[in-house]
Parts: structure tokens; sequence; C-alpha cells
């Protein structure tokens, strides 16, 4: 009992912690960890803690931080080729013209690439484009940002490896079982969740957004504009086409300011062929996406050829003219700058405006800022100029066809292999990690800094949690209890009432940890009531991914919290219902998809 005691004490102050955030998650987790294992007076004279060192640390050698730390590399393998970016961005701009087709398609383009990349990084990736085009269509960006979170969270249901959570059940049903949930297994409730919730929050959710609040201003460098030469390639979809009929002519954040043909300037109306030069105007933004387009290159005069455009390793960087330059009065042309250190400069801001020149012919002046194209490795170089203070450097993932097929193979590899039982997901996900390094999908220095490793150490630092619940018999014995007070209702009756719990309890803290706490009690509660477990799993799994009720217990709804100016009573009006009908969805249909 003693035991019982201080399991309660020590869970009862995780969830403060988790909810309050006073410390770190994984804080919090290792302090759980520490004391399981600290040692304690028992009868006897004995001391020893609540389970033993080696079962306290077993959790960082467990299948599931392994395949979680292998999900995080691989979605991170499908965001550095391109493939998720130009997937998301051409749906995002084709669907932009009407508010609710742009939300639904949001809701949609998040929730199918969060069933095989991490929620967060769902968030991540698309969270700068809807901006971007909330800027360039002068939209309300509150509007749209919340279906982006919520899509993410419905989506990560769908598939094994959709969030950490479902990993973890899997996990433990294998060790409880010797039979893990299979990649599908979750997909036909998620199904039924996605398209209640969806058409809740698209119907009556969407009412509570908020409207007035709009993106806010300042001088951010993705603001500032710069202008750059292209040239229609060979091959372009844009040759015999006016500038009027490109897809992105109405955009504000990206217009052309000339068109050149053999040096003579062009009127633009004209059908542009190969080889003609346009200069461009638009932000940083803009111009990386218009330069990763086969449909354009940069001009032949600079340095980076389509191949090394088509490189995970690409950069653009924000330098300043320091006092003393050498460059002053000069042009680049005249200092060789390309040459020497593999930049282009792609663009140049001065004073605030933006030089309406061509930047090879501009003769620079003390203060301009110059945005520069390279690669990675030239930035030591760079950085040795004293002509040049770099003020920013930002990634510019690059569409590399090749790499981004091979991602697609390695996830369809994962997928067939799970069906087929040629490989179980603890040997499929870390091989479809480790081939994405080793074929050069993801260098192993970003793969490392891909990994969350907060929520690796939060995760196995809490699997000793489990393992104390079933040790003790503690599981057992609350599962007894519930049994006890609820048996009359029958096994629905008692899946319900633990499932509703499971709604609640991840509405405040991480849905890893709350799948740690709740998974030996559900399974418990199955093996008490003398019915399949895999139901009580499976629909523990879609309800765990259920935190739409406040901002505070997901990465996903945090991050979009400040960009989309919500306050908490939005997400809770709107994800309360859509919290409540996934709970319902999970009791109704569970049981008739995996029987009892």
């Amino acid at each position: 009992m003693t035991e019982h005691f201080l399991l309660v004490i020590i869970l009862l102050t995780a969830l403060l912690l988790f909810w309050k955030q006073w410390v770190r998650t994984d804080i919090t987790a290792v302090i759980v960890m520490m004391a399981l294992i600290l040692p304690w007076p028992h009868p006897g004279g004995e001391w020893k803690g609540i389970i033993s060192y080696n079962d306290g640390f077993s959790g960082f050698g467990s299948p599931a931080v392994i395949m979680v730390a292998a999900m995080f590399i691989f979605g991170g393998a499908i965001v550095k080729t391109g493939a998720a970016e130009v997937l998301g961005l051409k749906f995002f701009r084709a669907n932009a013209g009407k508010e609710w087709r742009f939300q639904l398609t949001i809701l949609f383009v998040s929730a199918l690439s969060s069933m095989f990349i991490n929620d967060t990084t769902v968030i991540l990736i698309y969270l700068p484009m809807i901006l971007s085009i909330c800027k360039e269509k002068k939209l309300v960006p509150s509007r749209y940002l919340l279906f982006l979170a919520y899509g993410s969270l419905l989506g990560g249901q769908w598939t094994l490896i959709g969030t950490r959570s479902n990993i973890i059940i899997s996990d433990f049903f294998r060790q409880s079982t010797g039979e893990g949930l299979g990649f599908f297994d979750f997909t036909p409730i998620a199904a039924l969740v996605f398209i209640m919730a969806g058409l809740y929050f698209m119907l009556a959710g969407k009412r509570f957004l908020p409207e007035k609040k709009k993106l806010s201003g300042g001088d951010q460098k993705g603001q500032r504009e710069y202008l750059t030469e292209v040239i229609i390639t060979k091959d372009s979809a844009v040759s015999g086409k006016s500038i009027k009929e490109f897809e992105w002519s109405d955009r504000s954040n990206l217009s052309v300011i000339e068109i050149l043909r053999d040096n003579e300037r062009m009127p633009d109306w004209v059908k542009l062929k190969p080889n003609d030069m346009l200069i461009i105007k638009g932000d940083v933004d803009a111009i990386g996406q218009l330069l990763k387009s086969s449909d354009f290159q940069l001009k032949e005069e600079v340095k980076i050829d389509p191949e090394t455009l088509q490189s995970v390793d690409l950069v653009t960087v924000d330098a300043l003219l320091s006092p003393g330059s050498r460059y002053a009065g000069r042009t680049l042309n005249q200092v060789d700058f390309s040459m020497y250190y593999g930049f282009t400069t792609i663009g140049i801001y001065r004073h605030g405006k933006t030089i309406r020149k061509k930047p090879s012919d501009v003769k620079l002046q003390y203060g301009d800022s110059l945005l520069l194209l390279g690669h990675v490795s030239d930035i030591e170089r760079l950085g040795k100029n004293k002509n040049l203070m770099l003020l920013e450097e930002e990634s510019f993932p690059a569409i590399g066809k090749r790499k981004a097929i091979i991602t697609v193979i390695l996830l369809f590899g994962i997928i067939i292999t799970s069906i087929t039982n040629i490989l179980s997901p603890p040997v499929s996900i870390p091989l479809a990690a480790l081939l994405a390094i080793i074929l050069g999908c993801i260098k192993p220095e970003d793969a490392y800094n891909t990994v969350d490793w907060r929520t690796v150490v939060t995760v196995a630092a809490m699997i000793p949690f489990g393992i104390a619940l079933q040790q003790t018999h503690s599981a057992e014995a609350i599962a007894m209890f519930t049994v006890r007070t609820l048996a009359g209702g029958g096994p629905i009756f008692v899946m319900g009432a633990a499932f509703l719990f499971a709604v609640f309890l991840t509405q405040f803290i991480d849905n890893a940890a709350a799948a740690i706490i709740l998974a030996p009690l559900a399974f418990q509660l199955s093996v008490i009531m003398h019915v399949d477990p895999k139901p009580f799993m499976v629909g523990l799994a879609i309800c765990i991914s259920s935190a739409f009720a406040t901002p505070v217990a997901h990465e996903s709804t945090i991050l979009v919290m400040g960009p989309g100016n919500y306050d908490f009573k939005h997400y809770f009006i709107i994800g309360a219902g859509m919290a409540f009908l996934t709970w319902l969805a999970a009791v109704l249909f569970t049981p008739l998809i995996w029987p009892f």
C-alpha cells in the first residue's frame, strides 16, 4: 500500500508540473524516473526504490524511444528533400481564393502530411507558407492557422508513425501480448473522427474564430524586397505564356519589373520564350520559391548552376556592408565577389528601399543590405570577409526530385513491410531513417539536429512509470476498482469511462506522457473484463491525440497561438466540441471495427 501511495504522489506531482510547465517536460520526466529508483526504507530495514535502477533506466533502450527518434529523422529527410513543401505550397496557393476552400485545403494537407511526418514538424513546415500566402492575399491568419494545428493532430491519429503516443501504445501492447498494433490499425477510427470533427469545425466551430486580428507588421527580413535576374529554361512551363498568365501574377510579394530578350526590353503582354531574362522583385521567400522551380534559373553570369540549386544545403544570408568596406563605390562584378566566395547576390536593399537595378551593376554604399545565396559549406569562408557583416542565415531547402523520390520509396517500404509483417515497425522505421542518411536525403549532422531530444528524453524517462504501475500491481488495483464501480454497464461503459478520462487528461499533459500512464490501466481493464485488449488500446490511442481544447498540451496548438493571435477561449470553445466528437466516435465505432 505504501508503494501505491507513493505512486499516487509521484503521479499527481508529475501532472501538476506537466500542466503548469514550471520546469521543462523532459526535466519533469527525469524527476519522475529518479523518484521511482531512489531507495527508501522498507519494513525489515531494507532500502530499495519502487523499481530497480535497471528498470528505471530501461526506457532509454526501449524500442518505442528508438522508433520516436527514427521518426524525427525520417520526417526530417522528407522536409530536407522538399517533397512536403512542394505538395503543401502547390495546394495552398491553388485554393487560397475562397476562405472555406483554403481552410479545407489546410486541414486536408496538414492531416495527410501528419500521417507520415511528426505532427509538430508539419506545423514548422507549413506555418511560414500559410503566413506568406495570407500576406500575399491580404488574408487574416487567425482564420486559418487553427485548421493547421487541428489538422496535424487529426492526421497523427491515422498511422503508427503519425504521433509518438501511437508508437508508445503499440510498443506496450507488443510487450504485453507479443504482438504490436499494425501500421493502419488506427486508420478506420481515425478516418471517422476526421470526418466528424472536420465537419463540425467547418460548419460550426470556425464561426468562433477571431476575424479582426491581422498579421503584425515590422521590418523583418522576409518583408524586404529585392531584385534578381532569372532566365526562362528550355523546357519551362511558362514558355509561350505572358506575364499575366503566370499563376503568381496577382501576388503582392512577387512581380516582374522587366522582360529582356537579346538585351531589348519587351512589353508585359509578349509571349515568353526560352532564354528570356526576367528582372524579378520580391521578398526572400518569394524569390526562394521561384529559384527552386525548374521553370527558371539564375542568370548565367552568376556562379550557382541548376545542380547546386537542387542541393539540400543551400542557404540565404543577409549581409551588411561593414564600415571601411572596400566594396563601397564598386560593383560586385568589379570585386569578383561570386568567384571568390561562391555566393550569388540576388538582391540589394538600401535605406528601406529596393534597388531597382541589376544587382551586379549596382555601385555599393555603406549600409547596403545584400541578400546572398550559396552553399552552406562556404559560410565559414564568407564569414571571414571583413567587408561584410553577416546578419542572419536561413536554410534554403531545395526541391531535389531524385532524393524526394527516394524518401517516398522508403516511406512505402515502411508501410508495405508493416502490412506484410516482413519487418516489424521497430526494425523498419529505424532502417528507413538509416537509409535516408546513407542515401544522402539528410546529412548525419542534420539528422541529429532534427531529433527533438526533449521528446525522446520525456518518453524514455516516463516509461519506467508504466513499469512501476505494473510491477506494484497498481494498474490492476485501479482497474479492479473501476470495473467494480462500472461493471453494471458492461465493457462499452467501462471503455467509455476510460476514454473520457484519456480525453480529459490529454488536454493538460503531453500525449506521450498520457500514453505511458494510461496504457497499463486500459490493458488491465480489458483483462479484468475478459475481453480483447486491442479495441481498448486502439481507442485509447485515438483519444490521447485529441488535445484540441487547450493550447498547452501539445506543440501543434502552442505554435500557432502567437501568429494566429488566439486566446485560450478560442481553443476551448472550438476544441471542446472536437474532443467530445473524438470520444464519441472512439466509443461507438471501435467495438464495431475491433470487436471485444
